[in-house]
């Protein structure tokens, strides 16, 4: 019902956000189950915005949606982040086993030694990211949990000079060179 004339045609997306506001007027006891009855057959059979808008017109607007529970969207990035670690070993393992299959698959299966040291790294890096106490890491920038950049390097500008180089030791007849001032 986002037009503001009230004389368009009404699509059955408004019929149906009609409906559905009145259903949660009802839920709030604004209105009795006749009323409901009522109201919502002239939604579905009302033809304009205008006809939808005179049936919600008594009643106050709805509260907006509340945000999902539990919504986090630095643990959705984790999440990814550990999804993309569990694609690089399936892809690191599906290597390793063509490659001993190529060689001729003779003899100790060897794939099995860098998917185990794989996975377990991908485990502790999973729990790192997603197990408990993630989101406090996360908070203070503590493991790979941080944030990106929360540990970055110093900028060289912030860095000390390194001390010049000794100078080259003098020939015999030459005399020592003085090394250059630091500034």
């Amino acid at each position: 019902m986002s037009p503001a004339e009230p004389d368009l045609r009404a699509s059955d997306a408004e019929r149906e956000r009609a409906a559905t506001a009145l259903r949660d007027h009802y839920a709030a006891g604004r209105i009795t189950s006749e009323e409901l009855d009522e109201r919502t057959d002239a939604a579905y059979a009302a033809r304009t915005v205008g006809q939808l808008r005179t049936l919600l017109a008594d009643l106050p607007p709805l509260p907006a949606a509340p945000p999902r529970p539990g919504h986090d969207p630095e643990r959705e990035r984790a999440k990814r982040r550990v999804l993309h670690r569990a694609g690089t070993w399936a892809l690191l393992s599906v290597a390793m086993v063509a490659i001993w299959l190529a060689t001729g698959a003779s003899g100790h299966f060897w794939p099995i030694w860098v998917m185990l040291g794989a996975g377990i790294r991908l485990g502790m890096v999973s729990w790192s990211e997603l197990g408990p106490g993630a989101a406090e890491r996360r908070r203070l920038g503590r493991g790979s949990s941080a944030a990106p950049n929360a540990a970055a390097p110093r900028a060289a500008a912030d860095l000390p000079a390194p001390p010049p180089p000794p100078a080259p030791p003098a020939l015999p007849g030459e005399q020592a060179q003085e090394p250059p001032e630091r500034r």
